[in-house]
């Protein structure tokens, strides 16, 4: 992977990152909404390994299995923040997610990755559309998604049957490419008439 954007780089991992993706897992932003990051427990000596397995995954052309892309400034060359990306389990969507490290967040780096990684990942792959789910405490988030051209589906309560409790709150949102094929880009506030495809 390798994208640029007015202001970012988007690229695999290296292994000299490993020190800048510790800073994203410790995070106290990313600790506190996806503590189990990597790992929950992750030493700065098991970064590397990490990395390897994203880039393993991607020369593997494994489009299913989530792994993690860098933020990079294009002038200092500093990485920022990460995408994350799999094929959602359960879901069978594709999703993408994002972290930055905080002093780095605000200035729309998140929404102008997330924006172009995304109508590049559609329009390479033959894929209508990409998803984001979101803690419904993160706002924050919440915003770089909207900007990042992320529309609200659904908030979603789920129900954990392990512990027979629900879970926490969160939001799912769609994200369509430009060059989307589906008759019908359908939101949960959109009317449904059936469905898009007629014929099978």
């Amino acid at each position: 992977m390798y994208l640029k954007t007015s202001r970012l780089i988007i690229r695999d991992f290296r292994e000299d990152d490993a020190e800048a993706l510790y800073r994203i897992k410790t995070d106290p932003q990313v600790l506190k909404f996806a503590p189990d990051f990597l790992e929950v427990e992750l030493q700065p000596d098991e970064v590397v390994a990490h990395i390897r397995a994203f880039r393993d995954i991607e020369n593997s052309g494994d489009l299913n299995t989530w792994r993690c892309y860098a933020i990079e400034h294009q002038k200092t060359h500093e990485v920022m923040g990460c995408l994350c990306f799999c094929k959602a389990d359960l879901l069978f969507e594709y999703e993408l997610g994002w972290m930055m490290i905080g002093q780095y967040t605000k200035n729309g780096y998140a929404s102008e990755a997330a924006s172009a990684f995304a109508e590049h990942f559609c329009k390479e792959h033959g894929v209508d559309y990409l998803i984001a789910v979101m803690d419904v405490d993160n706002p924050a988030s919440f915003r770089s998604a909207e900007k990042a051209g992320f529309k609200l589906f659904e908030k979603r309560t789920v129900y954990d049957y392990s512990y027979n409790r629900y879970g926490d709150d969160y939001y799912y949102l769609r994200r369509y490419s430009s060059g989307c094929t589906l008759a019908d880009k359908f939101y949960g506030d959109s009317p449904y008439e059936g469905r898009s495809v007629k014929e099978y």
